[in-house]
């Protein structure tokens, strides 16, 4: 069942044992809410990152002649890149690009193939997340027509601050592990003025446990086989052929 901000408020004052406003405000619960909320989004990234893939991608206008493209502020991760060399032919396709390093790119920057086959397309990133730029090599060369976007980005995109009473929470198993956030925020609030130290510590503690508790649920939840090392990178995975036997 989905989870409110107002049900986090509820939630939280149940823990400071404060029905309606007193010595904590609307406005502190809402701040200690969302800095709870983010906490625990960051532990269920530590282990599940998966969960906050986008499920569509981001996409983007190409121009000719320009390498870096500014991607969404929400990305903390980047999973996949395609980009369409040849936009205005109808018999071209996207085709994905490899990240590639930063020490390579003298390599790569001088390589301005107009037509790329299937894997010779790197991308890579620059700058700092929430202005983070994707850079492409090569460097495209042909524009989007109007009304187009050849590049597509995905990624894992960070849940925003809850700020109407209506927004909902994105968590994990929610009806289980939406106490963590009440608790963390509980916290939070009690440490105010240093007036209830005691309690705080003790929502603390366990708050850590209920972390590793769920860490420890989500992480045997991401495979149905014993957790080993893989590789595959630039593995044949085309499953249609026997090329990979």
């Amino acid at each position: 069942m989905a989870k409110t901000l107002l049900d986090l408020q509820t939630g939280i004052r149940t823990y400071l044992d404060e029905a309606a406003q007193t010595d904590f405000l609307d406005t502190e619960v809402i701040s200690a809410a969302n800095q709870a909320y983010h906490d625990v989004i960051g532990h269920v990234i530590e282990v599940y990152e998966n969960f906050y893939d986008t499920t569509t991608p981001f996409k983007y206008t190409v121009t000719a002649g320009q390498q870096e493209y500014q991607i969404d502020p929400s990305l903390i991760k980047v999973t996949r890149v395609e980009i369409n060399y040849k936009p205005t032919d109808v018999n071209t396709i996207p085709v994905r690009a490899i990240s590639i390093k930063s020490d390579e790119m003298g390599l790569n920057l001088s390589n301005n193939k107009t037509a790329p086959g299937f894997y010779n397309s790197g991308y890579y990133l620059h700058g700092p997340i929430g202005a983070q730029k994707v850079g492409l090599a090569p460097i495209p060369t042909v524009t989007d027509p109007v009304g187009t976007q050849s590049l597509s980005v995905w990624g894992t995109a960070l849940p925003t601050d809850l700020v109407a009473p209506t927004d909902n929470l994105n968590i994990p198993y929610i009806d289980r592990y939406v106490y963590l956030v009440n608790l963390k925020a509980a916290a939070i609030l009690l440490r105010k003025g240093q007036q209830a130290e005691v309690e705080a510590r003790n929502y603390i503690a366990e708050y850590e446990a209920g972390i590793r508790q769920m860490q420890t649920f989500l992480f045997e939840r991401q495979a149905d086989g014993p957790r080993m090392i893989e590789v595959n990178a630039v593995d044949n995975i085309d499953f249609g052929t026997l090329g990979n036997l």
